[in-house]
């Protein structure tokens, strides 16, 4: 009696197998190749014609005075830039005349505070309320003896000034309201040289209450800032370095 036959695939199957995997490779290479021959031809046909009508020109300039598109070093020229052949004038042609003082510094405005609540003012007027009185006596005694800088910047309404009034208008009026704040700080022993003083008028409005009520836009408010007193004054000589 003949044995059986091992039990799996046959011999032929793996074979038929590896001979439909090599034609799918070879078919696939075929491809391939005619895909990168159709993009060189078509490379090719680009070439002739940019050859033959010539290649995409640039946005025409508008008219007026043009610069040249492939001079770099014009339009460094143009802009301030220096060259290496001239790097003595930083790109300028000719050099500005010189002033009085040859350096520039740069003056630090600093950070400022208010030092109390604003100082109420009646509507169209710039005296000082008994209020306000002992407010600004009591800022003067934390502030006398400080070197530190001050801004004094006075407010209005905004309704216009009667007529007659001798303020004239209201940036008048916010000027003569500093004036009197900074005349009352000095005399209970703040310096004069520390204060700074800036009338604004109406420009500055409060936003209205939610409350509805109308808000105290006749103010001045005192700011007190980390800038020292000597730090803004002196001769020209010792700003120099």
């Amino acid at each position: 009696m003949e044995d059986d036959a091992p039990p799996g695939v046959p011999e032929w199957v793996v074979t038929y197998g590896d001979m439909m995997s090599l034609l799918l490779t070879f078919f696939i290479m075929l491809v391939s190749l005619s895909e990168v021959k159709a993009e060189s031809r078509y490379r090719a046909v680009l070439d002739s014609l940019q050859k033959y009508i010539g290649y995409q020109a640039a946005p025409v300039s508008p008219e007026g005075q043009n610069f040249p598109l492939n001079s770099l070093n014009a339009t460094r020229e143009v802009l301030g830039s220096h060259s290496k052949e001239d790097p003595g004038r930083g790109g300028v042609r000719q050099q500005s005349p010189e002033g009085i003082d040859l350096y520039v510094s740069k003056i630090r405005e600093g950070e400022a505070v208010a030092v109390t609540r604003p100082v109420l003012f009646d509507q169209f007027s710039s005296e000082i309320l008994p209020q306000a009185a002992e407010q600004l006596r009591e800022a003067a005694r934390v502030l006398a003896g400080k070197p530190n800088k001050l801004e004094i910047r006075a407010h209005t309404g905004a309704k216009p000034l009667p007529a007659g009034h001798p303020a004239r208008n209201l940036r008048r009026l916010s000027w003569l309201r500093a004036r009197a704040v900074a005349s009352f700080l000095e005399s209970a022993g703040v310096l004069s040289d520390r204060m700074r003083l800036t009338a604004l008028g109406a420009i500055e409005p409060l936003p209205a209450a939610g409350d509805g009520s109308q808000p105290q836009s006749d103010r001045v408010e005192i700011l007190i800032s980390d800038l020292f007193q000597e730090e803004t004054i002196g001769p020209r000589e010792n700003s120099r370095p």
